[in-house]
């Protein structure tokens, strides 16, 4: 794999592990296990727009899950917790670096789920 540089706080894109939790995908999300390029394509993106007074910041988000109907990534941060992330696609950090991408942070895999659960619900 090609080394990239890694901006502290960040995940190392050479180094890039899937959750020990097991969620229930529902249709739009989607476990990118499946699609590693798209994987590794998505954490740039997260990477490139993550800048240090994001809340993120630090916590060294990696992505694993993606819903089809929305922009929106479900990571595992450093820390134990998880978050869903809403993309922007700019490639770069955003002129609200504190809030964009916004970001739901859970403190449990339970409470990831119910947010997917939740989205999915509303997406049928």
């Amino acid at each position: 794999m090609i080394k990239f540089f890694n901006k502290k706080g960040l995940a190392n894109l050479n180094e890039l592990s899937f959750p020990k939790e097991r969620f229930n995908w529902k249709s739009p999300w989607w476990y990118l296990e499946t699609n590693p390029e798209l994987r590794l394509g998505i954490q740039k993106e997260i990477n490139a727009e993550i800048g240090q007074k994001h809340p993120l910041w630090g916590l060294q988000p990696i992505a694993f899950g993606k819903s089809d109907a929305t922009d929106d990534v479900a990571v595992s941060l450093n820390d134990g917790r998880f978050a869903c992330v809403h993309l922007v696609w700019h490639g770069k950090i955003d002129q609200y670096p504190d809030k964009y991408p916004s970001v739901h942070i859970f403190n449990k895999s339970a409470e990831l789920q119910l947010f997917l659960d939740t989205e999915a619900d509303e997406y049928t």
